[in-house]
């Protein structure tokens, strides 16, 4: 019996010193894994950080900003001999199409314009991870996928403008906003910074982010202003070169809706100014318009109010027809009844569903 009790207790004992170590290893272990998971997340952590830089950045954690000066110098050289195979074909596909926009005897500004409006009127934007089904076509965020499928994210649009600026000679840098989820571009004009967002534009060609200052791109953009340069042109602003003249702001929505049928820029200024006493009376005209125009018409209105060089404000405003893609497009009718059927009877709501009417979008 004595001899059964001792060793029971060294049973006992050994099974505690197992079970020490076991669990000192355990701690080790968990420390490490811990250690190196914070590692890992500190890491992660550094890259999603807002780089001060323009390209080698990722922007929604999937598309990269890359240089293509190479494919640029080759073209004002006229020497492709040192660019790989994909390169040379993105250099003739952009050659091809500045041979198609661009004429002799054009300004900087003209030939921006010129590949401005081919970018937002023949290039589709690409959804990539902003679907839930992701459409995304190979290289959306690279001239050389950009310019072969036509389709693009907005780091597409952003590299493949520069792409063109700098093939024709004119000062251009990649932009992306401070939280690594959106890129545009800054276009040097008459030694004056000008931000363009072509994917804003996608579809449309409005110029509604079209050659802008700092002060008004703001509005709906943040960036590192401590890095990229100050934008403060106002000359080569599209909307603010076509403002036409009115009496009073009384004027503006007569002006708005002879405008309004085509889709486009359109602008005016007050003549004489806005005195200061009148500034909320105009700011509430224009809201007021606003909510009006987005209430009885298909497409969509914005505008904004920005100063000229003489200090006067000027009304810039901008209208879509928002037709955009149907996402019934390729759905056969009876399928289309099929899908509001069993809708209805699964949440017991019944809809009249308007097949030349889809919901649609960008």
């Amino acid at each position: 019996m004595k001899k059964s009790v001792k060793a029971l207790i060294i049973i006992c004992a050994a099974i505690m010193f197992l079970a020490t170590l076991a669990g000192a290893a355990l701690a080790a272990f968990s420390f490490k894994n811990t250690h190196e998971i914070k590692e890992a997340f500190n890491k992660l952590s550094a890259e999603e950080e807002d780089p001060a830089r323009e390209d080698d950045v990722c922007i929604g954690g999937e598309y990269m900003i890359r240089s293509t000066t190479d494919i640029s110098d080759a073209y004002i050289s006229g020497d492709s001999s040192s660019l790989d195979d994909r390169r040379k074909e993105t250099l003739k596909m952009a050659s091809d199409i500045i041979g198609e926009i661009i004429e002799d005897g054009m300004t900087p500004f003209e030939k921006e314009r010129a590949v401005y409006l081919w970018l937002t009127t023949k290039l589709k934007p690409d959804a990539g991870i902003l679907t839930v089904i992701p459409t995304s076509q190979e290289d959306c965020d690279d001239p050389y996928g950009v310019l072969k499928n036509r389709s693009a994210v907005c780091v597409g649009y952003a590299t493949t403008f520069r792409l063109f600026m700098q093939m024709l000679g004119i000062e251009c840098k990649v932009v992306h906003d401070t939280s690594l989820s959106h890129s545009w571009d800054l276009i040097k004009l008459d030694d004056e910074w000008y931000h363009t967002d072509c994917y804003f534009d996608s579809d449309e060609g409005t110029y509604t982010h079209f050659n802008l200052s700092d002060e008004i791109m703001c509005s709906d953009h943040e960036w590192n202003r401590n890095y990229f340069p100050k934008a403060s042109g106002l000359k080569y602003n599209y909307a603010m070169m076509q403002a036409e003249e009115l009496e009073d702001i009384f004027e503006i929505p007569a002006f708005a809706k002879e405008h309004i049928e085509d889709p486009g820029c359109f602008s005016c200024r007050i003549k004489g100014g806005i005195a200061p006493d009148m500034e909320p009376a105009a700011r509430y005209m224009t809201e007021t318009l606003s909510e009006a125009v987005n209430n009885t018409k298909e497409g969509i209105f914005n505008y904004y109010w920005a100063k000229d060089a003489e200090g006067d404000y000027v009304l810039c405003m901008f209208y879509s027809d928002n037709s955009g893609t149907d996402i019934s497009d390729g759905i056969p009718e009876e399928m289309l009844e099929k899908i509001n059927d069993a809708i209805t009877e699964s949440f017991d709501y019944s809809f009249e569903f308007d097949y030349d009417k889809v919901w649609s979008t960008r």
